[in-house]
């Protein structure tokens, strides 16, 4: 394998610029500037007109007031201080810092893709962390829902992001079966199974109503001959609970997210882990017992000379920020939620993680301030406790009667709620199948804190108007080239031998760099910008950054694909250097395509 750094292209067009910084500081070139920036400041983008360059730096604009200078003055200084090896740079108005990469930084650049293959924007960095990632952690209660795909998608994608920006990544399903939900979800089975045997049951109030319910049964008499007349409630829980746990799992592995734990909340309380929790809090002095929090007791003191109580026991949650105090352990002896969440923290962290993220629904937004302030309390830093909200899928479609695209709430084949499997297998028909990759891609289209509307109908189009069928296209678009290139074997072989050590001397003809048309040059330059991309999507938490990269990716592909051809030149001449050297290019834009993919957890067809 390659040898793998933390510095991409752009880490290196960043450090040419601040040396040059550094340098122009140092003679005393900028003026008042009492400081420089720091080096991740530099920032860069490209030019609104290409002509001007391929990349463009306004720190000159942004050190104008604080030097005391006019910005067109700093940036012809930090110019003559610039190690141009393999960039040229010129100063426009009104302080901008135009670069323009050199062809033969460009041709070594194409080899480096080439060489590293699929780990091509991989990095290592210099100490990596160790991460539990969980994310889904649905109740076993009954299907997973289009929300819950969210968080399967963005878990995953991040998981990927962060492998490969060379964090160690655990993945882990926190599985909540414990709880008065867990009994009436064995409540509602032996209702369900002793009413298909034709016996009079009754549901409890707030039992499990769905139809699934009553398939879990049929399921069960068809197993089990014997009638379980005197099995208890808790027999009929764990039967449902494995099932339903199954279906789960079976849905997540057909959405392309798999687990490398699945952590059972139950083994929290069988082996004592919740007591030690709240035993190291107690030594902390973290706990209390009131009928009210401290700062409603207070209250009441001034109010009424009311003395303590010995209800609840409460964390002192305020103290780490969270707006009260908040209750663990009930006046009757019954544990909170949060007396197990703390607990199961607790216990991540003791496994030895850096980092734990969760993934959690906007439903769970109020709990966050709680739970970082108990971490807090046990000696653990804030920092070290990551929690990414998300918003809610709706999923709309175009009423045929109004014209207007609806939101879609139920189904008619299940008459309930929107399931992941309907998504994936279709609604009412596989007619209605959005399948894995749309689903995944429209899902992971929008930042985790913004809802994402995804349109039916275009999910399932297989045409160009799909985003998702564009960028695969565009993989299967180079793919067919190599299925076209039967009648030039030597090619072909030349093609298939690339990471054996590619010399970028073969992209330079006698008149220069042979892929020197616009575009040429802006698939190379996107094609560049890929590591960048990967580790931004990681750091930023952000899979909606390589949605994004992987279309342009696959727009300036298309573009060039239909303006240079490659047959044509062979049937000129079949050792043609510039339709070698579009080969080259058409692999490396395929492997770096299949590369974005795969980390959306996408399929990268071969042909479609």
């Amino acid at each position: 394998m390659p040898d793998l750094t933390g510095q991409t292209f752009q880490d290196q067009l960043r450090q040419t610029l601040y040396a040059a910084l550094q340098e122009a500081f140092a003679a005393g070139q900028l003026g008042q500037l009492a400081q420089i920036p720091t080096s991740s400041e530099v920032v860069f983008q490209p030019p609104k007109n290409p002509t001007y360059g391929d990349y463009a730096s306004p720190i000159a604009l942004s050190l104008a007031k604080p030097a005391g200078l006019n910005p067109l003055q700093i940036a012809e200084i930090l110019v003559e201080y610039l190690d141009r090896s393999g960039f040229s740079a010129e100063v426009a108005k009104p302080g901008f810092i135009n670069f323009k990469v050199q062809d033969s930084l460009l041709a070594k650049q194409l080899a480096l893709i080439l060489n590293q293959g699929s780990d091509y924007g991989r990095t290592t960095p210099a100490k990596p962390r160790k991460i539990l990632l969980e994310f889904v952690s649905a109740n076993p209660t009954g299907p997973l829902h289009v929300g819950h795909g969210r968080w399967a998608a963005i878990g995953s994608t991040l998981a990927n992001l962060l492998r490969f920006a060379g964090d160690e990544v655990t993945t882990e399903f926190y599985i909540n079966d414990a709880g008065n939900q867990m009994s009436l979800l064995g409540q509602s089975l032996g209702v369900r199974y002793f009413q298909e045997l034709g016996y009079e049951a009754t549901m409890p109030e707030k039992g499990y109503q769905g139809d699934y319910i009553k398939d879990l049964a049929q399921t069960l008499i068809l197993e089990w001959k014997d009638i379980k007349a005197s099995a208890p409630v808790d027999w009929f829980t764990d039967y449902a609970c494995q099932h339903l746990l199954q279906q789960q799992k079976d849905t997540l592995a057909a959405f392309r997210t798999e687990f490398d734990h699945w952590y059972s909340e139950r083994t929290l309380h069988e082996e004592g882990i919740v007591q030690k929790a709240m035993d190291d809090l107690e030594k902390r002095g973290m706990l209390y017992r009131a009928d009210t929090s401290q700062a409603e007791q207070a209250e009441r003191e001034r109010e009424t000379d009311e003395g303590d109580g010995s209800g609840a026991l409460f964390f002192k949650a305020a103290q780490f920020g969270d707006d009260k105090d908040r209750v663990i352990q009930r006046s009757n002896g019954l544990l909170t939620y949060l007396a197990a969440d703390i607990a199961y923290h607790r216990e991540k962290f003791e496994r030895g993680y850096d980092l734990l993220i969760n993934i959690w629904g906007a439903d769970h937004h109020g709990y966050v301030p709680r739970v970082k302030a108990a971490m807090q309390a046990l000696g653990h830093p804030s920092e070290g406790l990551e929690i990414i909200i998300g918003q809610l899928v709706k999923l709309l479609k175009l009423n045929p009667e109004t014209g207007k695209k609806e939101e879609v709430r139920m189904s008619k084949r299940t008459g309930n709620f929107i399931t992941l499997d309907d998504l994936i297998y279709g609604i009412d028909s596989p007619e209605d199948a959005v399948g894995p990759d749309a689903a995944r891609w429209f899902i992971l289209s929008q930042s985790a804190d913004s809802s994402v509307n995804l349109d039916l109908d275009l999910a399932v189009k297989r045409d160009t108007d799909n985003p998702v069928y564009y960028v695969q296209y565009a993989h299967t678009r180079a793919c067919s080239v190599f299925r076209n290139l039967g009648d030039y074997p030597e090619l072909l072989e030349f093609l298939a031998n690339l990471r054996s050590g590619f010399n970028p001397e073969t992209l330079i003809g006698e008149s220069g760099f042979l892929l020197d048309s616009p575009e040429e040059r802006a698939l190379i330059l996107r094609l560049i910008n890929a590591p960048d991309q990967f580790r931004r999507a990681a750091e930023e938490r952000a899979p909606q950054i390589l949605v994004r990269y992987s279309e342009e990716l696959a727009n300036d592909f298309m573009k060039f694909y239909d303006r240079c051809r490659i047959l044509p030149l062979l049937r000129e001449n079949p050792k043609d250097a510039l339709a070698y050297a579009r080969g080259v290019l058409m692999v490396a834009a395929k492997q770096v395509l299949a590369t974005a993919l795969g980390l959306l957890g996408i399929s990268a067809p071969e042909s479609m």
